[in-house]
């Protein structure tokens, strides 16, 4: 009798599980029929663009769920009636006077952010190398000459040397690795 009772306890337990979890599930399928809009359009360049907000051009075609590919149909979108935009002029929006689209004017700045960063790293390798020969120059040696100005030989004094080589040492510290 005692392992009916426990037959019985473990039945309601596993009952308490599946029952929300059913629910849950049932919730969760009902919720993929939900249709959202989706707006396609066509570009200038030919590009095809999918998004929840129109663009601002205004000729998009707006695509409900139902109307999205599904495998095993036999064409993937309709072909809609006016997918082409309007020519530069014919529309009053600033947009369509710059055909470059976001993404094409974003990898234009992103190029040359890109060429910005190498050139200034080129540019302070180079000052790296020149300070790092500076101090190979001024450390060792106690007399150091210089030409000056007029093409004239001179010392230079020692604090002068001094501050030559922390202003290197300092440099290559911040700069270089």
């Amino acid at each position: 009798m005692n392992q009916e009772f426990k037959g019985q306890r473990s039945a309601q337990q596993r009952i308490i599980i599946l029952v929300p979890m059913l629910i849950l599930g049932g919730i969760c399928w009902l919720n993929t029929g939900i249709s959202a809009e989706v707006y396609t359009w066509t570009d200038q360049a030919g590009v095809v663009h999918f998004s929840d907000l129109p663009p601002l051009t205004g000729n998009a075609r707006m695509m409900q769920v139902e109307d999205v590919y599904r495998p095993g149909t036999s064409s993937a979108y309709p072909v809609a009636e006016d997918t082409t935009a309007a020519p530069p002029g014919e529309d009053d929006n600033p947009m369509t006077e710059n055909p470059a689209t976001l993404a094409q004017q974003r990898r234009t700045q992103l190029a040359k952010d890109r060429e910005a960063r190498k050139e200034e790293k080129a540019e302070t390798a180079e000052m790296c190398e020149k300070y790092e020969q500076l101090l190979a120059r001024l450390e060792p040696a106690r007399r150091v000459f210089y030409t000056n100005d007029k093409g004239e030989q001179v010392r230079m004094d020692d604090n002068e040397r001094v501050e030559r080589i922390e202003e290197s040492k300092d440099y290559i510290a911040k700069n270089c690795k």
